[in-house]
C-alpha cells in the first residue's frame, strides 16, 4: 500500500449544496460502462442519465466517461480514474486521467473549475481546456494546458500558458517544457486528443441502483491520500467503524491515518470538580 503523508496546509471544506449557491450539480452524460459511485458511506453502480453530488466518488472503468454541468462545464475520465465531486466545481482526482473544458464567463464573478491534485490546485480559466494525468504513484501530475491560460496554486503560482506542458513531480519539483511528452501523448486515451463536446441529456435509468456499504478497500486509497478533501473523511465514514471488519482496518493503517487516531480512542473526559473517586 503506499503510504501518503497528511494533507498539512489550509484545504478544502465541503459545504452542503445550499451553502454554495453558485455550485452546480453534475450528470453523468456517457459512460461506455456502469461507473462506481461512492455517495455517503455507500457504493453503487450509475449508468448514463444519472445525477451526480457533491462529494461523490467515482471509479471509471472501461472508457471514457463525460459528466456536465448546467453550466457547461464538461469533465471527462479516462479508464480506471479516480475522481471526486467537490464543492464550488472543484474535482478531486486522485489518480488517471481527466480532461475539462471550462464554459465562456459571461459574469464577472462566475465559478470556474478546479482540479485538486495531491501535487498542487488547477484553476481552469474561462473558456480553456486542459487535460490532467494523477500517476497512481502519487509522486508526480502531468498537465497539458489545451486552450487558453490555466493557473497552478503551488509555490511560488504558476501559469500554463495555451499549448503549455507542465510535470509537478515530488522529486524534481517544477518542470515546464512548449509541449506535451511523447509519453505523455502516446498514453493519453484517445478521445482527449479531440475537444470535448457537450452530449445529449440520456434518459436516466427507472430502476434505484443496488447499492453496499463501502469496505476499507473501497475508500482507503482516497483515506491516505494528501488532497485538501481528505480532511472530510473522518466525520464522513466514521459511522463504518461499527462495522468490525472496517474498524479493524482502519486500526491496522493508523500509522498512515492520524486522523482517524481520536476516533479509534477517544481521550477520556477530565473529571470535573465534585466529581467522587473510590
Amino acid at each position: 500500500m503506499i503510504h501518503r503523508l497528511p494533507f498539512s496546509t489550509a484545504g478544502l471544506v465541503i459545504a452542503a449544496a445550499a451553502a454554495s449557491p453558485a455550485y452546480a450539480g453534475w450528470m453523468l452524460a456517457g459512460a461506455d460502462a456502469p461507473v462506481s459511485v461512492i455517495r455517503g458511506t455507500r457504493m453503487s453502480d450509475l449508468t448514463a442519465g444519472a445525477s451526480l453530488r457533491e462529494g461523490d466518488m467515482l471509479e471509471s472503468r472501461e472508457g471514457i466517461v463525460q459528466l456536465q454541468d448546467e453550466h457547461g462545464t464538461l469533465l471527462a475520465l479516462g479508464a480506471r480514474t479516480h475522481a471526486m465531486l467537490a464543492a464550488d466545481a472543484h474535482v478531486a482526482l486522485l489518480d488517471g486521467w481527466l480532461k475539462v473544458a471550462a464554459a465562456p464567463c459571461a459574469v464577472h464573478a462566475c465559478i470556474t473549475p478546479h482540479v485538486d491534485t495531491e501535487r498542487g490546485v488547477l484553476d481552469i480559466g474561462a473558456g480553456a481546456a486542459a487535460v490532467v494525468l494523477a500517476r497512481n504513484d502519487a509522486n508526480a501530475v502531468d498537465i497539458f494546458s489545451e486552450t487558453a491560460t490555466q493557473t497552478l496554486s503551488v509555490k511560488p503560482p504558476v501559469t500554463l500558458a495555451s499549448g503549455r506542458f507542465i510535470t509537478l513531480d515530488a522529486h524534481a519539483g517544477v518542470q515546464q517544457s512548449a509541449r506535451p511528452s511523447s509519453a505523455f501523448l502516446a498514453d493519453m486515451p484517445l478521445a482527449f486528443h479531440d475537444a470535448l463536446q457537450p452530449l445529449p441529456p440520456a434518459k436516466p435509468s427507472q430502476s434505484a441502483p443496488v447499492s453496499r456499504a463501502v469496505n476499507y478497500g473501497d475508500v482507503s486509497p482516497w483515506l491516505v491520500s494528501s488532497l485538501p478533501e481528505r480532511r472530510t473523511f473522518p466525520a464522513r465514514f466514521r459511522s463504518r467503524l461499527a462495522d468490525t471488519a472496517f474498524r479493524r482496518d482502519v486500526d491496522a493503517h493508523l500509522k498512515a491515518l492520524p486522523d482517524w487516531r481520536a476516533l479509534l480512542s477517544p481521550p477520556r473526559r477530565p473529571s470535573g470538580p465534585g466529581t467522587r473517586h473510590p
